[in-house]
Formats: structure tokens, sequence, C-alpha cells
């Protein structure tokens, strides 16, 4: 019987060791030719776990099958390292010279907090969290006005200390205009529109002086998966009325949404890489990604970029938050002429996304 249970266990391992390869290699692969692989990423981080639980497991039997999963994790900790960075320290003596750095703010908005109006006596909370962040650049996702409630003259004053700004509308419908905006302290010399195929989704290229440099600051929001509420409720609701068929009409509804996002971030991602690497300056990425480090998207949008957070941050840094749902998908990236210092998330409650802070030393410096 111990024999049945033992193989029963190492075949669940084996698994599970199946499912962590599978995910590295989804990553990538483009969901628009290969899709299947696109879901283990969301799954990973409970893959890595079950993998860490059965070394433990098959150590504490002492069978040489803990050498199984722990050579996984130890062949593949570059992968590890960027969903769970573990730095235990910050570069604070870097950062005492502030003259060499950059900071900067990327925020989705939640269309700057429900385009709550801004008064003296009631200032809209977004806005008043960025005026006194104390970035230099601000890269603000789902960005919204509307005429009567909040509007593009209310938000420049309430962000004067950044005279400089590229605003881009992908939506103007009935006096509301939705889109995008990168804030800067330091002059704006050249703005463009990095087009890629999206209803709502968009990403702006904004090169900026910073002294006698010249930083191109690429601010993403890549195609959202579009899941309502009533989305959302749906594994609630399976796991009190569950049955076979209901949940395979859950996994089908769900499936079919998230399988034309993932291939329109595809295709997205593989645009914004075209401009990174078309870039002739320093480059910085950062924005609202949709999708997990061990996603096509992020892959491939990184490239040989740095991620800010795997190389200041701990733990898994989950930016986007939403009942039962946390997942980092946020990000701030630059290439090697930069160097991360710190990168700080505001767990500030005005969206359902948190903001982060990066400062970064720049190039030469």
């Amino acid at each position: 019987m111990r024999k049945f249970i033992r193989t029963i266990l190492l075949l669940v391992n084996l698994a599970c060791i199946a499912g962590v390869l599978l995910a590295y290699a989804g990553s990538g692969i483009s969901p628009v030719r290969f899709l299947p692989t696109v879901y283990l990423a969301l799954a990973y981080p409970y893959l890595l776990a079950a993998n860490v639980c059965f070394v433990l497991l098959w150590v504490s039997l002492k069978r040489w099958y803990a050498l199984l999963s722990l050579a996984l994790i130890a062949l593949s900790w570059p992968k590890v390292r960027t969903c769970f960075p573990l730095n235990f320290s910050v570069r604070a003596e870097m950062e005492a010279d502030t003259t060499s750095t950059l900071r900067l703010l990327t925020y989705n908005t939640w269309m700057l907090g429900g385009m709550q109006p801004h008064t003296a006596g009631k200032p809209n909370p977004v806005l008043r969290y960025v005026a006194g962040s104390g970035a230099d650049v601000v890269c603000l996702q789902e960005f919204g006005v509307a005429r009567g409630r909040l509007t593009e003259a209310d938000v420049r004053r309430a962000l004067s200390a950044y005279p400089y700004r590229h605003i881009y509308y992908k939506s103007d419908r009935g006096g509301r205009r939705m889109g995008i905006a990168t804030f800067s302290k330091y002059p704006i010399v050249r703005r463009a529109t990095v087009d890629f195929p999206s209803r709502y989704n968009e990403a702006i290229r904004t090169d900026i002086a910073v002294g006698d440099d010249t930083v191109r600051v690429i601010n993403c929001h890549l195609e959202s998966n579009r899941l309502t509420e009533k989305d959302k409720a749906m594994p609630a609701e399976l796991r009190r009325n569950f049955d076979t068929e209901h949940l395979t009409d859950v996994t089908a509804h769900l499936s079919r949404k998230l399988a034309t996002a993932y291939r329109t971030r595809a295709v997205q991602a593989d645009r914004v890489a075209e401009e990174v690497d078309g870039s002739p300056y320093p480059v910085v990425v950062c924005g609202d990604f949709n999708d997990v480090p061990l996603s096509y998207a992020y892959t491939r949008v990184r490239g040989g970029l740095q991620d800010a957070f795997e190389a200041t941050g701990f733990g898994m840094g989950f930016t986007f938050h939403d009942d039962w749902m946390r997942f980092r998908i946020d990000y701030v990236l630059c290439d090697s002429a930069f160097t991360p210092l710190r990168l700080v998330r505001d767990r500030v409650p005005y969206s359902d996304h948190y903001p982060l802070l990066c400062t970064l030393a720049m190039p030469g410096r």
C-alpha cells in the first residue's frame, strides 16, 4: 500500500514538473501560434509551490526523488527569480546622489479614480497622490476625463509641477475621453503613438531631455482581459453549485474571452518590442501589461531589458488586486544603461492597481 501511495505521489510530482516546464516553454511561444500553455503561466506559482513541497516531502522520506524538483528549481532559478525576487537590501548608498537619478511613477488609475471631480475642498485622490509622489516622470494608464466632472484643464492644474505632457485619447465619445498619458518635469522633445490593434488599449512613445541625456519612455496599456463582474463571479458561483456541466460551461466561456485577449496582447507585445529594439536612446518601458511575468507578452517586451522589481523587489509583488485575484501585471523595465535602485509599490486604494514608483540611476552615472 505504501509503495502504491509513493507511486501516485511520484506521478503527481512528475506532472507538476511537466507543468512548470511547459509554462517556461510557453513564455517564448506566441499565443497566436499556440495557445494552451498560456494558462500554465497563471498556475505557475502553485506549480512551483507544489514542487517545493515535494522536495520537502521526499527529503523527509529520505527518497532520492527530491532531486527531481530540486534540479528543476536550481536549473530554472533565473525564471524563478523573475517571478519571485528575493532582494533583502536596497541600494540606498547609490540613491543618495539624487542629481543622477530619475524617479518614474507608473499607475493604472482606473479612469483617474472614476473621474472624481477635483476641487479645493475635495481633491481627486489619484491626482493628489500623483502630485505628491515626487516623481520626475509620471505614466498613467486608463487616463480619463469627462465634461462636467473632471476635465483635462483640472488635471493640468492639479499636476502643474509637470509642465510637459503627452496625452493620447483612444476613445472620445459623449464628452468622455479615455486613453493614456505621460507627464514630465523635463522637456519632451518628441511624441509618437505606438500603433497596434485594439479598440481600447494603447501605447505611446515619449522622448524626454534629462540634462544632457535623452531618454525614451514607452508607456503601455496592453490588451485587457475584459472580464465583467459577472465573469469574475463565475468561479465563486461554481464553488457553491458545483457540477460537471456547469464547470464545462464556465471554463469554455472564460477560455474564449481570455484566448482573444492573449492573442491580441501577443501582437501588441511584438509591436512594442520593435519600438524598444529601434530606440536610438536609453529606453524605459512601463505600464500595465495585463499579463504575468511568465507570459509571452512580458517576455517579448522585456527582451534584454532589466525588470526593476526583479532587481530590487522581494516576493510576489502583485500590483493588481480585485477580490480574490492578485497578480503582478504592472512593470518598469529599463535597458542596461540604467541601474534600478528602488521600486516602491504603494498600496493606495484609489484603483484596482497599485502604483509603482521607481528610482533609476541615469546612464553613465
